[in-house]
């Protein structure tokens, strides 16, 4: 049931943000590389130029959100900050893989 809800209330743009990290895992990233990765991601899957996340603003809106959900992990080093996707971040993926097949 916990699953389900974070299904239904998890933003587009956050899924893509977890496959992401997913892949990147262990290594943390910073959130500008991160910004890259999920629109390059985005337009390849989409076969277009088009861009997921056009805006700093809605970056640090949809990181806040997974942060703030335990879904990432952020480690500030200076003033660069680091995402990593947590254990029940993975969990999450899996689910929805699992419920979109």
């Amino acid at each position: 049931m916990f699953f389900e809800m974070f299904a239904e209330n998890l933003s587009n743009e956050s899924k893509w943000f977890l496959v992401i990290l997913e892949q990147e895992s262990p290594n943390p990233i910073n959130k500008e590389l991160l910004w890259e990765k999920v629109n390059d991601l985005y337009s390849k899957a989409k076969k277009s130029e088009e861009s997921l996340i056009n805006s700093r603003y809605v970056l640090d809106i949809h990181t806040a959100r997974l942060e703030g959900a335990g879904l990432v992990k952020v480690e500030k080093i200076g003033q660069i900050r680091m995402y990593s996707i947590t254990a029940i971040g993975l969990k999450l993926l899996k689910y929805l893989k699992e419920k979109n097949n």
